[in-house]
């Protein structure tokens, strides 16, 4: 909560506080922590989802050879009766 306030703090300064001749590097120095952040959280998501048991992976695995496997029935050809008269 603290470094939450402190963001805040320090958003309000970047916004009515900072010159313009310093804004510039501040945007820069912001994507670059922007960037980061979105990589670690990344990483960070990467590792829980490999901590999920192996049914979970073998489920999504047959739902993905299920959908293959309806996609390949729909592009099947149809057989079209024809009618005695």
């Amino acid at each position: 909560m603290v470094y939450f306030i402190l963001g805040i703090l320090i958003l309000l300064f970047y916004l009515f506080m900072t010159p313009k001749s310093i804004r510039g590097t501040l945007n820069s120095v912001t994507m670059v922590v922007l960037i980061v952040s979105i990589i670690v959280l990344t990483c960070l998501a990467i590792f829980q989802i490999f901590q999920l048991p192996s049914e979970f992976f073998v489920g999504a695995f047959l739902a993905f050879v299920g959908y293959l496997a309806l996609v390949d029935i729909s592009r099947l050809p149809t057989k079209s009766k024809k009618l005695k008269q």
